[in-house]
């Protein structure tokens, strides 16, 4: 059974070292970042907590977070080596992180980088991602503010030469890979050439990874092989001891290829926010909508109606639909309220997806969920490459923490299966379970099926 840690924990790690960085660089010079002298009497994992002790120490006052506070993270393309960094490049990863002290929870929202927006300040409606090219970070808040009626406070940007050179630093690690991948972009300097397995990647092999979408899935499926890569990089690199001696290295990188415009209270108040957070405590979700052709253009189109029950749940935004591109909000704002007033106290509904191989595990799950009074909509068999992680899908409405809480208690098989939010507002269940050939049949010590 898959025992690593949530992806987000992952994510907030990197995202906490590039915060931490950027605050030493404001507090104290870098070069007061001394492993060396520490190690001659200490362990490797002493020695670099001792420096980084010795470093936040010379903060005279530690500020805290007080209130919720969201921020925009986003990636950008690169325009080369000597060309101004931030100008005219596009956000190839736009994420909406809220950090919220009173419940002490981390939401995070993924927005594709082709969803189709209005863009602010009379830009007309394009896809988002030409925000930051159309007015830099400050025009790619204002968006998401406006499209998505959500408040942002701050942004961070990192640009592809920093995400290389993070990459760098972390060392190989070992990932599955889920499929066949092979793409070249000779303008971009990519060129994937991957096969399926457990495989320990180069920072370029792992560069190639994150950055690959040309496949059917396009933009959605590059962002959940972003999530899964930054689960098994925490699984792999960041529990070993050794990296906190890199982090010297890692708040370079922060400090040369981030911008940002929180102050340093603000960068000292997420690093000690962050540095509690544990996986139990983060949830997350994909911007919900559709892949659309429009005049000839590839488009994500959000759901306004599944859009705002996700910001509602991973950001405790309260519910406001999301604006479209085009058209009056108002009937979907009632047809949200009315999805989830509909379902009442009927059963929680549950779809089983599973690879070849897998029939008696997934049976078995069907047998302890119904009889448990989940209803199983189906089983369904999926090719080996869509049930690579085990996970625990929120597909409806209604599917929330405190019934995904719920089925984990009456299914404690389900107890360490990370969960992916991916509302629908057409989704035929509650909760997709997707099996792979490690999973474990609840109540019994199964053994794996065999063909």
């Amino acid at each position: 059974m898959n025992n690593s840690p949530s992806i987000w924990q992952c994510l907030l790690a990197i995202i906490v070292g590039i915060l931490i960085g950027l605050m030493l660089s404001h507090y104290y010079r870098p070069a007061h970042v001394t492993v060396a002298a520490a190690a001659q009497s200490q362990t490797p994992l002493q020695a670099a907590q001792t420096a980084v002790n010795d470093a936040l120490s010379q903060v005279k006052v530690v500020p805290s977070l007080d209130e919720r506070m969201n921020i925009l993270l986003m990636g950008v393309d690169s325009n080369g080596l000597n060309a101004p960094r931030w100008t005219n490049t596009r956000s190839d990863t736009m994420m909406l992180m809220s950090c919220d002290p009173v419940s002490k929870r981390v939401g995070v929202v993924s927005i594709p980088r082709d969803s189709r927006v209005r863009i602010a300040g009379g830009h007309g409606v394009d896809k988002i991602n030409s925000a930051h090219a159309l007015g830099g970070p400050e025009l790619a808040v204002e968006t998401v503010k406006e499209a998505f009626l959500v408040p942002v406070d701050h942004y961070v940007v990192i640009d592809v030469q920093g995400l290389r050179r993070m990459l760098q630093v972390i060392g190989p690690v070992q990932v599955q890979i889920e499929k066949k991948m092979r793409y070249t972009d000779h303008a971009g300097h990519l060129h994937v050439a991957l096969d399926p397995g457990l495989k320990t990647l180069s920072p370029v092999e792992a560069e190639e990874y994150v950055r690959f979408r040309h496949d059917a899935r396009g933009d959605i499926g590059r962002i959940e092989r972003q999530q899964w890569f930054l689960r098994q990089v925490v699984a792999n690199k960041l529990r070993d001891p050794s990296v906190y001696l890199k982090l010297p290295d890692l708040f370079k990188v922060a400090n040369d290829y981030c911008k940002t415009d929180l102050s340093a209270d603000d960068l000292m108040k997420l690093a000690t926010f962050g540095k509690d957070i544990n996986p139990s405590q983060v949830e997350t979700a994909t911007l919900p909508g559709a892949a659309v052709t429009i005049h000839g253009g590839s488009y994500w189109v959000p759901d306004p109606v599944a859009d705002a029950a996700a910001f509602n749940r991973v950001l405790g935004i309260p519910i406001s639909v999301a604006q479209p591109a085009e058209g009056d909000s108002d009937a979907a704002a009632n047809s949200a309220i009315a999805a989830e007033d509909q379902m009442g106290n009927k059963p929680v509904r549950v779809i089983i997806k599973y690879p070849k191989g897998c029939e008696k595990t997934a049976l078995a799950f069907d047998k302890a969920l119904s009889g448990d009074g989940y209803t199983v909509k189906y089983r369904t068999r999926a090719d080996a490459v869509d049930c690579v992680h085990e996970q625990i899908v929120q597909t409806s409405m209604r599917a929330d923490d405190v019934i995904t809480a719920r089925l984990r208690q009456r299914c404690p098989t389900l107890a360490s299966w990370p969960v992916v939010v991916n509302i629908d507002s057409h989704a035929p269940a509650d909760f997709t379970l997707v099996l792979n050939y490690d999973s474990i049949a609840p109540q019994a010590v199964a053994e794996k099926d065999k063909e």
